[in-house]
């Protein structure tokens, strides 16, 4: 089940629980509301809850974007502790 911004967020560790930008997956442009983008990250994580919120407070403590109303979906283990996570942030693209 996706993870909602704003939640409480843990402090940010100097090595980012190791975070990675796998891909940039393109902007959904639903019928009604406001365009959503999608990019997929890997990072340390015990579980896909953790991984969830461990994505939001990486992107709000390193960039400058709005993330209200993003979504973080931690979908598959990439590796053993390691995630796969979905980001959806909707805004004006």
């Amino acid at each position: 089940m996706p993870t909602m911004y704003p939640t409480s967020l843990p402090a940010v560790p100097v090595n980012r629980w190791h975070a990675e930008k796998l891909a940039d997956r393109g902007i959904e442009r639903p019928l009604e509301g406001r365009p959503i983008a999608v990019t997929d990250f890997v990072l340390d994580a015990g579980s896909a809850e953790q991984a969830e919120v461990r994505l939001l407070a990486y992107i709000d403590n390193d960039y400058e974007d709005d993330l209200r109303g993003a979504t973080a979906t931690a979908a598959e283990e990439s590796a053993p502790g390691r995630w796969l996570v979905t980001m959806r942030v909707s805004g004006e693209f």
